[in-house]
């Protein structure tokens, strides 16, 4: 089969779109998380371990992505201090994660985007690049050589989040400018896909080269995501009853 990356015939692997690391904690007790969505007819399933898939990508390929991924992992997975937090009238409001590797942040981010995009798995059915999947690749290829602001990108962590399931990625859009929201355990990440002008409620969020990367948080509990998870197992649960 062709790859999607190179497009040359080889051996296709089980290639990874979102590894498994951000999903550990959710998986206390060995519980296997949900996916929840609210697509009529889907509604919710239980995850693999990770999120794969087998047409995707050859073996040279999928370790392009390798160092990428290892540096989220281990950004996403490290100690939260307590002097980083960024308190208002005694609430974190925050975080300050310092100063990042841009370059193999920014490529992971844009990496997941583009094989969710060209994947066949029903989790990513929202998730369609058009002309943008192929700017993507090549700047995956060239190693980010050339930035762009279309592709700018913001994270917010979930306060409160004890609950074991979680959404498939969507589309959305701020301030009319579009974006795609993918959630990686306690993290959600939101990425521009457009060459309109950054919305100014993201402006001091998104990641800059050379900049601390600033974390806002979200009580789970009063967030849209957890009242989308609360009516999409109502519907599941009247289904399953039929």
């Amino acid at each position: 089969m062709k790859c999607k990356l190179c497009l040359k015939n080889k051996k296709l692997i089980k290639a990874h779109i979102i590894p498994k690391s951000f999903y550990k904690p959710l998986m206390e007790d060995k519980e296997i998380p949900l996916i929840v969505t609210d697509k009529v007819g889907m509604y919710r399933s239980k995850m693999r371990i990770g999120v794969y898939d087998s047409e995707l990508v050859c073996e040279e390929c999928e370790r392009i992505f390798t160092s990428w991924d290892n540096y989220a992992n281990e950004f996403f997975n490290q100690k939260l201090l307590d002097e980083n937090f960024i308190i208002f009238e005694n609430k974190n409001i925050a975080y300050n994660f310092g100063k990042c590797d841009y370059k193999k942040l920014k490529l992971f981010f844009l990496s997941m985007l583009w094989r969710a995009s060209v994947s066949k798995e029903r989790m990513f059915t929202r998730v369609k690049l058009g002309k943008y999947e192929e700017r993507i690749k090549k700047i995956m290829l060239n190693n980010l050589e050339e930035d762009s602001d279309e592709f700018s990108l913001a994270i917010i962590k979930f306060d409160n989040m004890n609950v074991r399931g979680f959404l498939d990625p969507d589309r959305t859009k701020y301030e009319k400018v579009n974006h795609y929201r993918f959630y990686l355990g306690e993290y959600m990440a939101v990425i521009k896909v457009s060459s309109l002008s950054d919305p100014k409620c993201f402006q001091e969020l998104y990641i800059k080269e050379n900049k601390d990367v600033i974390c806002t948080f979200r009580d789970f509990r009063k967030s849209k995501e957890y009242n989308v998870m609360k009516l999409v197992s109502k519907k599941s649960w009247k289904n399953s009853n039929k």
